[in-house]
């Protein structure tokens, strides 16, 4: 889902790059990021996710890639890896706006193409969408190698509802600039048919979430694995100052349920904060009480 920034005059939408593994999902982000101009591309980021890596970046489409006067810019994400945990995979696609699948064309890889494919129709419609409502486009990648499956065969396997299609090569590039600046284009008319105050505000986002009760304790930032290395910046609870002792008669014990520990999840997917931060929902338990928090998270990158 589309967020809309007020301060910066933006609307931030989200593409995802699926497949199954080892298909050139990855490649193709990466081809993708260097051949836009810097100008209009922030850094590649890595985060390690359960079983995989997951890539990122964010861009901004040249001449008119704006909505009723304000800026939209493109957040671009993938998970690498052979055997990436589900929950990796629901993560990044909740609140998506465009997917692009990425299909390896060859033909003892059918099989994979499939269940993949039903995979994403099994995650988009745990959102209450599908293949239907999400823009998507597809990607018959490794189509130039010489086991490749004739066109007419993977289409009929894996596109009977006739989304549109590119044979590509993410080693060389050939079709895959082709394949996002179509997706592209039919997510900036969805969001053009809505208008910008169509589209929900990142700002109300913020207002639903709750802040941490002034009884918790204080809680270190999560320490998650990137490459490059994030440095998250610690968020600590407010601590209220303890009432009085009563002079008589002596103190109560504590109740057990001050000394339940308290537990930290993940309640959600990261997602842009703007320049090098992200935010990240997570929920704060203690025994059977439980609070909601937005971790902004700020990442470095090494040029290299």
């Amino acid at each position: 889902m589309a967020l809309v920034n007020q301060a910066k005059r933006e609307i931030n939408a989200k593409i995802v790059f699926f497949g199954p593994g080892a298909a050139g999902k990855a490649t193709s982000l990466k081809h993708v990021h260097s051949k836009l101009k810097p100008e209009y591309r922030g850094p590649m980021k890595v985060m390690n996710v359960q079983n995989g890596r997951m890539l990122f970046f964010d861009f901004t489409p040249p001449g008119d890639g704006n909505v009723d006067g304000y800026r939209v810019r493109f957040h671009l994400y993938t998970v690498s890896g052979s055997d990436v945990d589900p929950a990796s995979w629901k993560m990044v696609l909740k609140g998506v706006d465009g997917v692009v699948f990425v299909g390896d064309s060859a033909r003892e890889r059918l099989s994979e193409n499939r269940g993949s494919m039903e995979n994403l129709q099994s995650y988009l419609n745990g959102y209450g969408q599908n293949l239907a409502t999400i823009p998507t486009v597809l990607q018959y990648n490794k189509s130039d190698l010489p086991d490749a499956l004739p066109l007419a065969d993977i289409e009929r396997s894996l596109n009977p509802s006739r989304l549109p299609g590119f044979r590509t090569s993410s080693q060389t590039g050939d079709g895959v600039l082709q394949a996002l600046m179509a997706l592209v284009k039919t997510v900036l008319s969805g969001l053009r048919a809505r208008g910008a105050e169509g589209i929900a505000s990142a700002d109300g986002l913020q207002r639903m979430v709750e802040t941490p009760a002034p009884q918790a304790a204080p809680i270190p930032a999560p320490q998650l694995q990137t490459e490059p290395e994030a440095r998250p910046e610690p968020v600590a609870a407010a601590v209220p100052e303890p009432p009085p002792a009563p002079v008589a008669p002596p103190a109560p014990e504590p109740s057990p349920a001050a000394e339940e520990e308290l537990s930290l999840e993940l309640a959600g997917p990261p997602r842009s904060a703007g320049g090098d931060r992200i935010s990240v929902p997570l929920t704060i338990r203690s025994g059977s009480q439980s609070k909601s928090v937005l971790l902004t998270l700020s990442l470095s990158v090494a040029e290299g």
